[in-house]
């Protein structure tokens, strides 16, 4: 492939290479044997193709190209239709040629594919449609187009860059997520969401232990009498339509980060099956009602989910940040503090002790808690999490989402007797 930096690169082929070391081998075979005749021989042979490398170097090319993908932004692993259009800059006709357009995945270009002569000023132009499937989400450049030529007898072969390059934007891959994890249940007004543990009674029935981080607004003080501990309401029905998401963007938090990451091998692997699960869990939300939060452990790089478009443009493109810990509220912005905010889910990795501790003073504010962790060495953080009341969902970078969300309907007891 020619560089993207260089705008012609030219070299010999393999014919202008042997006719180059034959006329070499003839002027010396003439001073070694003292053959004058073969001297004129020689200067031939070896002329042909510095004549045609000059011929190559300098003929005056210049192209363009323009793209239109269709979709312009597409999810991880499915195809986009790229038309191409090549325009003839110069003032001349254009030679015939090959053309083949550069990405930053593999097999980075398409098979040269054979155009005609062009003509010279805006008639001279070509399209041709090819088809990309970017493995992995991220903005991408596509492009530049390259142009390969050579001169009339193959002796020398050139390759143009033509000016222009579009952007593709693949966003993480969005999984529907299975029902029955959480009983979710939205109408024409606010959301409503249940939950409901069965231990015998109906004190027990809308009741269960107090962990730390419960709101004492929440005590039922008859069933903590009768059980001689203290016990908070579970079997509520409210209305409400919020929930948060917390991502975990800082790099501190993923021990697998390598530091750098390329198009086929991601910084980290938990991060990017992090920002898949944000997507799929804000969409799951958004389309049950819920106003959703993301909220991120380092400097805000997200839109607003409400603009669900705009909102998986900048998911493409979020990134791992190296800043030091944000103080993490998870109620900026509360008129109501002393009332329930909702559900909150937090999607982290290898959280650090400050994050952690955050999210635990802040579990009262909520009637549901999640956290799904990502990579196998996060039992310290989950510990933590479960004695606070937090439900946590450990999955390895590899599992699926639909697996980590069927293990978290494992750990609840959802209504109509589901698992």
């Amino acid at each position: 492939m020619a560089s993207t930096n260089r705008t012609r690169v030219t070299r010999l082929t393999r014919r202008g290479l042997l006719l180059l070391v034959a006329g070499v081998l003839a002027g010396l075979s003439a001073y070694v044997v003292g053959r004058n005749e073969l001297v004129p021989l020689g200067a031939f042979l070896a002329a042909a193709p510095a004549i045609a490398w000059v011929y190559v170097r300098l003929r005056p090319l210049r192209f363009s190209a323009t793209r239109e993908s269709r979709p312009p932004v597409l999810e991880a692993g499915t195809r986009s239709e790229v038309t191409l259009q090549i325009r003839n800059d110069s003032a001349y006709r254009s030679p015939v040629a090959n053309w083949r357009d550069t990405w930053l995945w593999r097999p980075f270009a398409t098979a040269p594919r054979p155009f005609g002569r062009l003509a010279a000023g805006p008639g001279g132009s070509m399209a041709s449609a090819y088809e990309v499937t970017p493995s992995r989400r991220g903005s991408f450049e596509v492009g530049p187009a390259i142009i390969d030529f050579s001169d009339p007898f193959g002796l020398a072969d050139g390759a143009v860059i033509a000016s222009g390059t579009s952007r593709l934007i693949v966003t993480p891959a969005i999984v529907e997520l299975p029902e029955g994890a959480v009983a979710i249940a939205a109408d024409e007004g606010p959301t409503r969401l249940r939950q409901r543990r069965s231990f015998g009674g109906d004190d027990d029935l809308m009741t269960r232990e107090y962990r730390e981080g419960d709101a004492m607004r929440r005590v039922h003080w008859r069933a903590s009498a009768h059980h001689g501990e203290l016990m908070v309401r579970q079997e509520e029905q409210r209305s409400h339509a919020e929930a948060r998401v917390v991502l975990e963007t800082r790099r501190a938090g993923y021990r697998d980060s390598r530091g750098a990451g390329t198009i086929d091998e991601p910084e980290s692997e938990s991060f990017e099956w992090a920002v898949s699960m944000c997507a799929s869990l804000s969409l799951y939300l958004a389309e049950r009602g819920f106003i959703v939060q993301v909220i991120e452990t380092g400097d805000p790089q997200l839109s607003p989910v409400d603009d669900f478009d705009e909102f998986m443009k900048s998911l493409a493109a979020v990134e791992l940040v190296a800043t030091n810990p944000r103080w993490l509220t998870l109620l900026d912005g509360v008129s109501r503090p002393d009332r329930p905010q909702g559900s909150v889910f937090a999607i982290l990795s290898s959280a650090e002790t400050s994050t952690v501790e955050r999210l635990i003073a802040q579990r009262g504010a909520f009637d549901l808690a999640v956290a799904f962790l990502v990579e196998p060495g996060s039992a310290p953080q989950a510990q933590s999490l479960r004695a606070a009341g937090w439900l946590c969902v450990a999955v390895h970078p590899t599992a699926t989402l639909d697996e980590a969300w069927l293990a978290l309907a494992a750990q609840q007891e959802i209504p109509d007797g589901r698992p």
